[in-house]
């Protein structure tokens, strides 16, 4: 009877825990492997002014991708946005889902794509699902919007632009 009732409390956490987790506030410093370049891409390194749009991706991830797709064709309109792709994913898989989805990231000055081997992330921005966007103010570091399982470009648009 113990441990059905302690088996019942720790699913129940589980179950609960995206109800209870939110976004951080204030951007933690992070510290990710660089996905095309040699070396490592801290959060210091992070543009003083803008806005600064932290996308956890999955590459084989629908939502993921459409989400992808419409940043890629919407890029012009990211006026002053700085994106990073962050996955627990290796570069073959990046690779597919830029070619199959995004190509016009590849080569963006204002695109980086990121690999955190570990948990850090998840750790440090307590996502719920995939993708899961994160928008910065780059001065202040403050969240502006969280975006968890969102693929209409068109909010994401709407939160650095106020566009629809």
């Amino acid at each position: 009877m113990k441990l059905f009732r302690l088996l019942f409390f720790v699913g129940l956490f589980f179950i609960l825990q995206p109800l209870f987790a939110q976004a951080p506030k204030v951007l933690p410093a992070f510290s990710f492997d660089e996905v095309y370049q040699a070396g490592r891409f801290s959060s210091d390194k992070l543009p003083k002014a803008g806005y600064i749009v932290l996308d956890f991706y999955d590459p084989g991830c629908g939502h993921c991708q459409k989400m992808g797709a419409g940043i890629a064709q919407n890029l012009p309109r990211f006026k002053n946005v700085h994106f990073y792709f962050i996955s627990m994913n290796d570069k073959p898989y990046v690779d597919g889902f830029i070619n199959m989805h995004a190509k016009p990231l590849r080569n963006a000055p204002n695109v980086k794509f990121l690999f955190d081997p570990g948990t850090q992330f998840i750790e440090k921005f307590n996502p719920t699902n995939y993708p899961s966007l994160y928008v910065y103010d780059a001065k202040t570091k403050t969240l502006l919007q969280h975006l968890d399982g969102e693929d209409d470009v068109k909010k994401l648009l709407k939160s650095v632009n106020g566009i629809d």
